[in-house]
């Protein structure tokens, strides 16, 4: 009998167990948490219906949040969507790749105060879209600006700022965190003594290949190099006069827009002054491309409006769009 008993016990509690819990918690009626919904519809990396968009939210400057939302294309309805607080926001605050969110955030960062107590930290983070988030690595010694390839394994910073020796490109490989590329400005200037000027970041091409950045001196960009991926082979290109910021590059072919004559005042009186000038003196504004490989310079179009930014920008390979005084938009192809 005892026996009996002790078979028994055991069997009546996993019974009771198992309808307690199907009386609780019918099929069809259990309402996951936030992260226990993520885990389950998502995984770390975006799967071929989903798709992705985001939504910054402004706080006191230069911090915003950014939620980002999840939507299943076959349905065209919301999976699930997350918050990341805190991210620094500049002109490039988030990049989004097929198995990561990258930002940088900041942690006791006080807007009242411009020199930072010790507590404060800039790190540069990864997200996953199941919610998860991982912090690399510190930038202490890095400014706020990043590119990561689209592979997802390098991550291009400024190390440093200009006039300090140790100012440079750095590639990291975001895995091992180790430097697998540096180019100092130094290396630079030494071979082009007139390209003294602060690190820019234009994008990686879009095969990953390559990646291109600037060599700037206020609004006037003055080079131009293109640096290739695992051999690392570095190209300086001198950009033609009277480049500036606002300019586009196509990263494909190396075709950079070019307005010829027109310079940056950044005080609205001296441009407008300026453009009274040419005005009377019947000098209008053009807009060209230039390829910083061959020299090659083609005609785009033209305006009588002086001191005119074309607001130029690339929409293919070969198309680039710009627009009119009027406000009329017009695309121009590239020939041959």
């Amino acid at each position: 009998m005892k026996k009996i008993l002790i078979i028994l016990i055991p069997l009546i509690l996993i019974a009771t167990i198992t309808i307690a819990y199907f009386f609780f918690f019918p099929e069809g009626k259990i309402k996951p948490d936030k992260k226990l919904k993520q885990s389950t519809f998502l995984t770390q990396c975006l799967s071929e219906n989903l798709e992705v968009s985001y939504k910054i939210e402004e706080k006191e400057s230069p911090l915003a949040d950014v939620v980002v939302y999840i939507i299943d294309e076959n349905i065209g309805k919301k999976v699930t969507s997350f918050k990341i607080d805190n991210i620094f926001k500049n002109y490039h605050p988030i990049e989004l790749y097929k198995c990561g969110i990258y930002v940088i955030r900041f942690f006791n960062y006080d807007p009242r105060i411009s020199k930072q107590k010790p507590e404060f930290r800039a790190e540069f983070w990864r997200y996953y879209y199941n919610g998860e988030g991982i912090q690399l690595f510190f930038s202490e010694d890095f400014s706020y600006d990043f590119r990561v390839d689209p592979t997802e394994i390098y991550l291009v910073l400024e190390q440093s700022y200009l006039g300090n020796p140790g100012y440079a490109l750095v590639i990291k490989n975001l895995n091992t965190k180790e430097d697998v590329f540096v180019l100092p400005l130094a290396e630079i200037v030494n071979k082009y003594p007139d390209l003294e000027g602060s690190i820019g970041f234009n994008e990686w091409t879009k095969d990953g290949r390559y990646f291109w950045g600037n060599i700037f001196y206020g609004a006037n960009v003055l080079a131009f190099f293109r640096i290739e991926r695992d051999t690392w082979k570095t190209d300086i290109l001198p950009a033609p006069k009277d480049v500036l910021g606002g300019d586009d590059l196509n990263l494909e072919n190396g075709y950079i827009t070019v307005h010829p004559g027109n310079v940056w005042f950044g005080i609205s009186e001296l441009t407008e002054e300026e453009k009274a000038k040419r005005r009377a003196q019947g000098i209008g504004t053009e807009l060209y491309i230039h390829n910083l490989f061959t020299g090659e310079r083609q005609f785009v179009d033209k305006t009588d409006e002086p001191l005119w930014y074309f607001k130029p920008k690339w929409i293919s390979d070969t198309e680039l769009e710009y627009e009119m005084p009027s406000g009329e938009k017009k695309t121009y192809k590239i020939e041959g």
